[in-house]
């Protein structure tokens, strides 16, 4: 790389936000762009394949692997905080599922001052962003560079679950982003006929010949650069070279939820005090950098059944070759599904007016050792908790960029995140225990049928529950004095400086995030290059009960600062 080029935007992180932003910038020839990522190409065959993915997604090649300090509340234990570490960034090594979250986690947001946040202002990116093979309408995209397929695996397990959660009086819609789209049914994946489409397929592999876009891999920024109050660059290492590049516009953050608030902290943006003591020199003191941290809890079932209608098949030698064999030849078959191909949404309680949690069903029973998978005949159901009430936060450990920051999700802090998930196995248990899936012969090996009284269930919730690997929030938006970001994504404190990313929604929103990040980019590409934003959908704002059940659950001033509180930083 030649440190002597400047460019007009410096995007940091080649992941989903930074991939849309590098084709909807490039798309000006006379915006000269240049996209760092500190991961490797993206050329993995077993990327490519979406059943195949398993076999690289912990590979420290193509993820950061961290992890969290130990969790009070989770008998201490560290739980896993995986992130793409490639072109395309997670969405390279993940399910690939397609959900936008309840339309209420959009109008929240806008009730806390971010009116053009709102889902009617969010649904036009999330059309332009993606080409369903339902076609246009409303709701749908039909002619993005975001493929997004419905699943079509066959499987009686994936049907009596279905029946079995209708048995159990949950809707059963058609479209999980429709307008209707809470219930249980079959879910969309990021799909282009039988391949993976992630950010870097569907963006920036496209965009890669234009001449104004520079693409550069196993480039680490170890820091954003200043004049003033004004970020003119950024500092990073290739290989053994260190090396200074400048931009005449802004340097647009999209690292993650993990990796945004890290940079901006060994950059001088964060909290003082905490810089101040590791040698950082601080540009704008920003308390709150990397509190408000959030993330889906979520727990496992597994079953066993009777009868071999499961895909463990897959997991023999003959199975692979067979399963190989034909996505080599057809690129169709079990090789071309994400394998979470069913799931949706359900209340703890039903009083609530939202859903709760979340399900992801896998045709066959899984188990994990040593980061291999083994298949045995079953199914596995994973419950996610999708608006956490307690936060936590990440802070650095040091002053260097190669050393994981210390992240404290600090799940469970909030004891009635425990009182909603323990319910929501009951709810959960309504379904699996009906006729329609005991014809199967199927059994709930864990936590076991047996693990009935509450004191029981919550045991194994603290012994067992990880997350959905959907770190959020860090870099929160909003119009108030403590947010990090405001409505167009300005990093507060400095000039010409943005982050783009899962790090700057307000709350989590109740879903997998890939989609969200997808909007978040196609909106910011527009505000970056000061056009009119799309028109509102013609869609009602949510009702005024399901935007107040989010908004109580948190008080970000409170809830932030509290997490944020130096007595309560953990680094082990």
């Amino acid at each position: 790389m030649k440190g002597s080029r400047i460019f007009d935007y410096i995007i940091v992180g080649g992941g989903s936000a930074g991939c849309v932003l590098a084709n909807r910038l490039s798309e000006d020839p006379e915006c000269y762009v240049l996209l760092l990522e500190a991961g490797l190409p993206d050329g993995t065959l077993m990327m490519t394949i979406p059943a195949g993915v398993y076999k690289v997604w912990h590979d420290p090649k193509f993820n950061w692997n961290y992890e969290s300090v130990p969790q009070s509340e989770l008998k201490g234990r560290k739980i896993p905080v995986p992130r793409g570490k490639t072109l395309g960034g997670s969405s390279s090594i993940n399910s690939m599922v397609y959900l936008r979250g309840h339309p209420a986690d959009y109008d929240a947001w806008a009730a806390r001052g971010l009116e053009t946040w709102s889902f009617a202002h969010c649904l036009p990116y999330f059309r332009r962003s993606e080409k369903s093979d339902r076609g246009a309408s409303l709701y749908r995209g039909g002619s993005g560079p975001l493929h997004v397929q419905r699943g079509n695996l066959p499987s009686p397990i994936f049907d009596a679950f279905i029946d079995a959660a209708a048995g159990a009086g949950h809707r059963t819609p058609d479209d999980l982003n429709g307008p209707d789209g809470v219930g249980i049914a079959r879910m969309d994946a990021t799909k282009k006929g039988g391949r993976r489409c992630s950010a870097a397929v569907a963006y920036l592999h496209p965009a890669m010949s234009r001449n104004n876009l520079s693409v550069y891999t196993g480039a680490v920024v170890t820091r954003i650069l200043f004049e003033g109050d004004r970020a003119i660059g950024v500092e990073l290492q290739q290989g053994k070279q260190t090396i200074a590049v400048r931009c005449d516009r802004e340097v647009l953050i999209c690292g993650g939820a993990i990796n945004s608030p890290q940079l901006l902290m060994l950059s001088g943006i964060g909290p003082a005090d905490h810089l101040r003591s590791l040698g950082i020199e601080v540009i704008a003191d920003r308390p709150l950098v990397g509190g408000n941290l959030q993330d889906h809890l979520d727990f496992c079932f597994s079953f066993s059944l009777k009868s071999p209608v499961s895909h463990s098949w897959m997991g023999s030698a003959i199975g692979k070759a067979r399963v190989g064999t034909e996505w080599l030849l057809h690129e169709t078959g079990p090789g071309a599904s994400n394998i979470w191909e069913v799931g949706g949404f359900a209340r703890s309680f039903q009083e609530s007016h939202l859903p709760s949690v979340q399900y992801h069903l896998g045709p066959m029973k899984m188990a994990s050792k040593d980061n291999r998978i083994r298949l045995s005949n079953g199914f596995t159901l994973t419950m996610a908790q999708l608006r956490q009430r307690s936060t936590g936060r990440l802070r650095l450990r040091s002053a260097s960029p190669f050393d994981a920051p210390a992240i404290d999700f600090r799940f469970l802090s909030d004891p009635q995140d425990i009182v909603e998930i323990r319910e929501a196995v009951k709810v959960t248990r309504d379904i699996v225990e009906r006729p329609e899936l005991r014809s199967l012969g199927s059994l709930e090996t864990f936590p076991g049928e047996r693990l009935r009284s509450n004191a029981e269930i919550e045991n194994a919730i603290r012994e067992t529950i990880l997350t959905e690997f959907h770190p959020s929030c860090t870099c929160r938006m909003g119009v108030d004095d403590d947010s990090i970001v405001d409505e167009e994504l300005r990093v507060r404190g400095v000039r010409n400086l943005r982050v783009v990313d899962a790090s700057v929604m307000p709350d989590v929103v109740g879903a997998n995030l890939n989609a969200t990040v997808i909007m978040i980019a196609e909106k910011a590409a527009d505000m970056i290059r000061l056009r009119a934003p799309l028109a509102p959908a013609p869609v009602d704002r949510q009702p005024q009960q399901a935007i107040d059940e989010i908004m109580e659950r948190r008080d970000h001033t409170q809830s932030v600062r509290e997490a944020s509180d130096p007595k309560t930083w953990s680094y082990a």
